[in-house]
């Protein structure tokens, strides 16, 4: 009688006898099989460069790739202390290898570890496009890239299945591979042509923007969370309007309790902008009195869950910590509470923070002083977040208008002074 306490064996599955090592498909939700390659745990944890990554969808493509894939891994491995060469790859100065010899340059180390991530998921989505012929477009060479090439790749790249045009996705896989392409020419001139196909394609936007909230609207969806119990959620509305930290940054707890009034600035909050790696330190009041009262006044009231300021109470009867807020949960409750208040329909947590940045526009603040207070690095930057406002329109035809009538007085003044002295002359 079989050991019920004993683990049934798995059942292995039978592979063709060219099947390289390391290598697995994995069955896609009505897209077929897509191959991957995964060496062993012990070789990474072990400092191997040569990562698990994606072999696309055709068969003979993803079995070439892995085998290049396994002599680079046993080179490694009979010399741990030198990494394989990318330039000694048998795809020099493919797309595959363009993207590779990006991610060693220097170009690739200004870019953010926040936005690499994006960068990754561009590079996957170009990378992996199938080909006419069932192969990956990664595998093509840069010089047999055109101009229409790109284009069409552009267009293919748009549609969307829960949006029906993806512009963000396809723009920025468009600027993100010419920045690519123009960091390797310049180290393989020879190798990546210096036309970039990459460049010059005509983008498209979406007409739809952000629209920013006011004070009055921000401080609404404020007690709207409170409302509906919402304690901790609530402080990001205030957060993002009065000290413009984006949403993201909040909500994944970059904003602690030791940023907040920590002992060798106590009158002053750590801001850290990681989308630019920009920390500012805030000022909390000065000498006429607090600088931001409702919000501060609101933080020193909240129970301190953890180390970040804004987390998730954990559920009834369960004692698991607060843990931060998912994105996608934390614009369902905001989308919730604001619905329940009958607060506007594109009021968002973005909308604050876009709200107090035009807000410093309102209060004519210079460009200076607008990047001081919102982390931005160039003054264009910040141009893209201080809106237009009606109040901004007002301020410059009143001082247009002081102006004209500061000109006409002196004007006036002047031919006064003609007639007097002609007067006097004629007497």
């Amino acid at each position: 009688m079989q050991n019920p306490q004993k683990r049934r064996r798995r059942r292995s599955t039978l592979k063709p006898a060219n099947w390289p090592r390391y290598m697995v498909a994995k069955q896609l939700g009505g897209s077929g099989i897509c191959y991957y390659w995964a060496p062993a745990t012990r070789d990474l944890k072990a400092g191997c460069p040569v990562h698990r990554q994606s072999l696309g969808n055709s068969y003979a493509g993803a079995i070439a790739r892995a085998e290049l894939l396994n002599h680079h891994l046993d080179a490694w491995r009979l010399r741990p202390e030198t990494p394989p060469d990318l330039d000694a790859r048998g795809d020099m100065g493919s797309l595959d290898w363009l993207v590779e010899r990006y991610k060693r340059s220097r170009a690739w180390e200004k870019v953010s570890a926040r936005s690499r991530l994006e960068y990754q998921k561009v590079f996957d989505l170009v990378l992996l496009y199938q080909t006419k012929d069932g192969g990956r477009l990664g595998q093509l060479k840069a010089t047999s890239m055109s101009a229409r090439a790109v284009d069409t790749l552009y267009a293919k790249l748009q549609p969307g299945k829960r949006v029906e045009r993806r512009l963000r996705t396809a723009n920025l896989a468009i600027t993100i591979m010419a920045r690519a392409w123009d960091a390797v020419h310049r180290l393989y001139p020879k190798t990546i042509p210096s036309e970039n196909p990459f460049r010059g394609v005509e983008l498209d936007y979406n007409t739809s923007t952000t629209r920013p909230a006011s004070r009055e609207e921000a401080y609404a969806l404020h007690k709207a969370l409170i409302a509906v119990g919402e304690i901790h959620l609530a402080a990001v509305p205030l957060i993002c309007f009065e000290w413009h930290q984006r949403p993201e940054n909040v909500l994944a707890g970059h904003l602690t309790w030791t940023d907040y009034r920590p002992t060798e600035r106590p009158d002053a909050v750590r801001i850290l902008h990681h989308k630019t790696g920009e920390l500012v330190w805030l000022p909390l009041s000065d000498e006429d009195g607090p600088l931001f009262p409702e919000l501060t006044a609101y933080l020193e009231g909240l129970d301190r869950l953890g180390v970040p300021v804004v987390l998730m109470m954990p559920k009834r009867g369960k004692s698991k910590p607060a843990r931060p807020f998912k994105m996608r949960d934390a614009r369902a409750r905001v989308r919730k509470a604001a619905t329940k208040a009958k607060l506007a329909r594109d009021l968002t947590l973005a909308a604050c923070r876009h709200g107090g940045l035009t807000e410093l526009g309102d209060a004519e603040l210079t460009e200076q002083g607008v990047m001081a207070l919102s982390g931005h690095k160039t003054p264009e930057a910040a141009r893209l977040y201080v809106k237009r406002t009606e109040t901004q329109r007002v301020t410059a035809a009143r001082r247009r208008r002081a102006w004209i009538e500061s000109n006409q007085n002196r004007e006036q003044s002047a031919a006064k002074s003609r007639n007097e002295a002609s007067t006097a002359e004629s007497e």
